[in-house]
């Protein structure tokens, strides 16, 4: 089983690699406005690129940025 820090968050990816540039879009609009510090994109978690991880420097970042983009 494979343990994941708490600062990773898995975000669900629609359009496989174009959909990442939607993702990254909706965190760097949260990041400039100073909701969540830097970001790292991830590995894919399948080969079918419906999923991504994204490292952000702690994890209130991660909980703001999945309840944020849940909305």
């Amino acid at each position: 089983m494979v343990t994941l820090s708490p600062n990773i968050a898995t975000f669900p990816v629609t359009g496989g690699i174009f959909g990442v540039g939607r993702l990254a879009t909706q965190l760097k609009a949260l990041e400039g406005d100073d909701q969540i510090g830097s970001w790292h994109v991830g590995h894919w978690i399948d080969h079918t690129h419906t999923a991504i991880r994204i490292r952000f420097d702690n994890g209130e970042d991660v909980k703001v940025a999945t309840l944020s983009l849940l909305v």
